[in-house]
């Protein structure tokens, strides 16, 4: 008989062996399907930035999280897992990784402070980079905002560590990487520094980089020097300072042409800021100083300027170098000037007195005296009883030393006339090369050395130079000819260069330099509407002329500029660049003109855009090359300015640059989408769609950063608009309605020397065709 409550009571010791067993073995199977489930999610890979992935344990359920590397790497993983035995879901899962663009990380030091901003791949890298700005110095604060992400280039790490050795030798500036370009840019902390900093910058980019060109500045050194000294040999050493790389050219070439042996000259030079004005001038005479002395040392200190050496071997030679140096303007003073010169030659020796004759007889002699005649015949000495006259001692003459200036009041003559009739001969040469007024005459009679060139012939021949000039000077200086001055018009000034080129100088006459010949007024002007325009006057060349031409070439007035301009050089120096300057402003005009005499320009015109009013009025405020004046009259247009849709865009256009500046990191064409940033793309890309048919060109532009050290920052602010047309594309307007193009620094909106500039300038602008 079965009984059935008895084998249910049996049941319970084997739940509880049961339980025990699960109790006891589920931590063991828990540790188990974890291990087994990181295993098969390896499959996904890592990579430095992305997050990790992990495994919890429910049970036989497994929940995953993490980045991949790739979405077939995560699909694999989780084909695998599931696959696992033991496991019985697989909830969640994994996402690719999404690699951060653009990849940015900077260094900036300025003063006491250091910040680190940007990504980094790892907390390794980030740590060592922080290690790497703490050993900069002692007591510098910094300032760590990195984030570790996803996205860095190979050789990330590598390069960030060579950045942050660059950033020591900055006194202040940046380093920066973004993507696969950096750069470094500043101030250098030393001369040397700047040096370094610049070789390295010549050296080939790591592999996989490309470095840009950012602003390098050399350190401000006060005071100024800079010094050449010439030893007995003839060898020259120049140590000192030197502003910029065209500077150190010009100084090199001056020095080849005045000492012109090989390895003649040793040049220890180094760069830096803050050299006094009218530096070129003064190391140009300084140099010219120096060929002159056989051994010594000519250096210029902040305005002071000193000269000291043996001087020519000749003594006049070395009394004339005196004599110009004592003449010369600013700090050319004769008294910072100690300069040796040979003692002067002595008077020439009279020839003594010969003695009285002993050949009468005495006066006892026994010969007898005869009476004297009444009315006794003169009595010729003879040879023996000559007595010839003592000269009166006599000094050397000083070397010549003559000038005739010319004014609109006349002619006023200077220095020394070897006797009155040679004084009178150039009184009426002088009257004779009169364009106005009166001679002014202030020549004094002096003896003057012999052996030089013909005073009476090297005068005329001066004052012949003068009469062609409406005004100028001319003067000698022993025998060399100086000249410099204006003719009144083309003709005048052909004819001085062409008497000039054939040198058909008086006999042991020579020119001093290069004579320095303008054209009293020497102008260029230039009228410029949508319909076509007119450009007259002169340019000092061809490359003007074509810079100019090739403005016009790329603009919608190809073909419809007449072109009247004469090619004449005898510009002030920078003319050409104001005058291609004018041209581009026009350009930018509804209408204008414009004319630049000697070193005046004047701007005239209408605009329906104050953007571009801005820009006209600030390039003739701070633009124009370095001794010109500049004067804008720009109107907004009360009638013209239609309002259809390219206009009502363009308008709406110039509104967003003026409201939102797109900002860019020193150096780079990123466009860092922050929030400000994001709304100035979306409201572009808005505007843009109201005017669908009007192809827009979007216009890059630069600050002056870079200029001084000799870079270009025109590829730079192409870049930025490709970058612009980039983010416009992404937001829906077509590819072929965008045209971009960069104007470097051109165009600034305001004066590159404002506090606002390294932001306003720094930007991009639209301009919709008509």
């Amino acid at each position: 008989m079965v009984r059935h409550a008895g084998w249910l009571w049996g049941l319970v010791p084997v739940a509880l062996v049961w339980a025990s067993a699960n109790v006891l073995h589920t931590e063991s199977i828990r540790r188990d399907i974890e291990a087994r489930a990181l295993a098969a999610s390896a499959v996904a890979g890592a990579a430095s930035g992305a997050r990790g992935i992990s495994v919890r344990i429910s049970g036989r359920d497994v929940y995953l999280d993490g980045e991949a590397v790739t979405s077939d790497g995560a699909n694999k993983a989780l084909a695998q897992l599931q696959s696992e035995f033991g496991v019985r879901r697989v909830l969640g899962g994994l996402t690719q990784v999404i690699a951060q663009r653009p990849y940015s990380w900077s260094a900036a030091r300025q003063g006491g402070l250091v910040t680190l901003a940007g990504f980094v791949p790892d907390e390794a890298t980030a740590l060592a980079i922080l290690g790497a700005a703490r050993a900069l110095g002692p007591g510098l604060r910094i300032d760590d905002q990195q984030k570790i992400a996803f996205g860095a280039p190979v050789g990330f790490a590598d390069l960030a560590g060579l950045l942050m050795r660059d950033l020591g030798q900055l006194s202040a500036g940046k380093v920066a990487l973004d993507d696969s370009r950096y750069c470094v840019e500043g101030t250098a902390a030393t001369p040397q520094s700047f040096v370094s900093l610049r070789e390295r910058a010549s050296l080939a980019a790591p592999q996989g980089f490309t470095r840009v060109d950012c602003t390098l500045s050399p350190p401000t050194v006060a005071p100024y020097r800079w010094s050449a000294e010439k030893d007995a040999s003839g060898s020259v050493s120049v140590t000192g300072h030197y502003p910029s790389d065209a500077m150190r050219r010009e100084i090199t070439a001056l020095l080849g042409r005045a000492f012109p042996a090989a390895g003649a000259v040793s040049d220890r030079m180094l760069p830096a800021a803050g050299e006094p004005p009218a530096f070129a001038a003064r190391v140009t005479r300084a140099i010219a100083d120096l060929a002159r002395l056989r051994s010594g040392k000519t250096e210029i200190e902040g305005d002071a300027y000193r000269i000291s050496g043996q001087g020519p071997e000749s003594y006049e030679a070395c009394e004339a170098l005196k004599l110009n140096i004592a003449q010369g303007d600013g700090p050319d003073s004769v008294a910072l000037a100690s300069i040796a010169c040979p003692p002067q030659p002595p008077a020439p020796k009279s020839e003594p007195a010969p003695a009285p004759s002993t050949n009468a007889p005495p006066a006892d002699s026994a010969a007898p005296s005869m009476p004297a005649p009444a009315n006794p015949a003169p009595v010729t000495p003879g040879p023996a009883t000559t007595i010839e006259p003592q000269p009166a001692p006599r000094t050397a003459p000083r070397p010549l030393q003559w000038r005739a200036e010319k004014s609109e009041n006349g002619i006023v003559l200077s220095g020394v006339a070897p006797d009155a009739a040679a004084k009178a001969a150039v009184l009426e040469a002088a009257r004779a090369a009169l364009s106005g007024g009166e001679v002014v005459d202030r020549t004094v009679v002096e003896a003057v050395p012999r052996g030089g060139p013909d005073y009476g012939e090297a005068t005329r021949y001066a004052l012949g130079l003068l009469g062609r000039m409406a005004q100028g000077s001319v003067s000698l200086a022993g025998s060399a000819l100086s000249l410099t001055g204006a003719a009144a018009d083309k003709a005048g000034w052909q004819v001085l260069e062409d008497a000039l080129k054939g040198k058909a100088l008086p006999a042991g006459l020579s020119l001093s330099g290069r004579p320095l010949l303008a054209l009293r007024s020497y102008g260029f002007t230039a009228s410029i509407d949508k319909s076509g325009g007119y450009l007259g006057g002169y340019l000092p060349d061809a490359a003007a002329k074509d810079a100019i031409a090739a403005l016009i070439e790329a603009s919608p007035l190809r073909g419809r500029v007449s072109d009247e301009t004469e090619i004449l050089p005898a510009a002030p120096t920078g003319f050409g660049v104001a005058a291609r300057g004018v041209v581009q402003d026009l350009l930018r005009l509804d209408l204008g003109s414009a004319s630049v005499v000697d070193r005046e320009v004047n701007v005239r015109g209408l605009t329906c855009r104050a953007l571009i009013r801005d820009e006209v009025e600030t390039n003739l405020a701070s633009g124009l090359p370095d001794g010109f004046a500049g004067k804008a009259e720009i109107g907004m247009r009360q009638t013209g300015c239609v309002i259809d849709p390219p206009s009502t865009c363009q308008n709406e256009l110039d509104a967003l640059t003026q409201r939102y500046y797109v900002m860019f990191g020193q150096g780079t064409a990123v466009v860092t989408l922050d929030p400000v940033t994001e709304r100035a793309m979306t409201e572009a890309a808005a505007i843009l769609k109201q005017c669908p048919a009007s192809r827009v060109t979007i216009e890059g532009h630069a600050n002056l950063d870079g200029e001084r050290s000799g870079f270009n920052n025109l590829d730079l602010s192409n870049r930025r608009a490709l970058r612009v047309r980039e983010e416009l594309i992404r937001r829906g307007i077509g590819p072929a309605q965008l045209e971009v193009r960069g104007y470097g620094t051109d165009r600034p909106l305001v004066a590159h020397g404002d506090p606002d500039a390294r932001v306003k300038n720094r930007r991009v602008q639209f301009t919709v065709a008509k």
